[in-house]
């Protein structure tokens, strides 16, 4: 089975090309929504994030709130990085359960949408990495228009993610996607050529 890992930093359209390849019969798993559905209620991840962050990043419901944990973490690389570390291990045990399903249905490739491919070293796992790339300020629109944050706080998010220009360095194929939507769905028809070449010669 052909495993490619799918990253790119908040509001790249990240979401948007692995919705595409999924429609074109490429399922992907999507790391960021596994972990929201993790935090969403009690549970060893959630205990996990309040003990090394405190209580104040827990929900009314019992989950953590996303907001309170992101203006701690983003503003700190070293506890960012130690949130990811928490995280990672819980994602990685979900996703081997999704693949041996996939596996057992006859799937032939998947993606794995991951924000942070290669700052986990999940890259070296995967057949073939892809990084969806976009303008800064593009990006900042989109996120204050998504989350409702300012520009500084949606610059402070974007800085503390791997840039653009590392992730293009660091991937197999590079997607951008600073144009219309036409542009990025020729992108995704490059991409999905270069997919089906792989797979035949599994």
């Amino acid at each position: 089975m052909l495993k490619i890992g799918l990253a790119g930093g908040s509001c790249s359209g990240k979401g948007t090309v692995s919705s595409l390849l999924s429609q074109a019969g490429i399922p992907s798993f999507d790391c960021d929504a596994v972990y929201h559905d993790l935090i969403s209620r009690d549970g060893p991840l959630t205990r996990e994030i309040v003990a090394a962050f405190g209580e104040n990043v827990r929900s009314r419901d019992g989950g953590i709130d996303r907001r309170a944990l992101a203006d701690v973490v983003f503003h700190d690389r070293e506890k960012l990085a130690e949130l990811n570390a928490i995280t990672h291990k819980e994602i990685i045990s979900v996703l081997g359960d999704w693949e041996k399903r996939a596996e057992k249905q006859g799937i032939t490739a998947i993606v794995v949408d991951a924000p942070l491919l290669f700052e986990s070293g999940f890259d070296r796992a995967c057949d073939m990495t892809v990084a969806v790339t976009a303008p800064t300020e593009l990006r900042i629109e989109r996120i204050v228009s998504r989350d409702g944050i300012t520009r500084e706080e949606a610059a402070d998010r974007i800085a503390a993610q791997i840039s653009d220009e590392e992730l293009s360095r660091r991937a197999d194929v590079v997607i951008t996607n600073g144009e219309d939507l036409t542009h990025l769905y020729n992108e995704v028809g490059r991409i999905l050529s270069i997919i089906n070449e792989r797979r035949t010669k599994q």
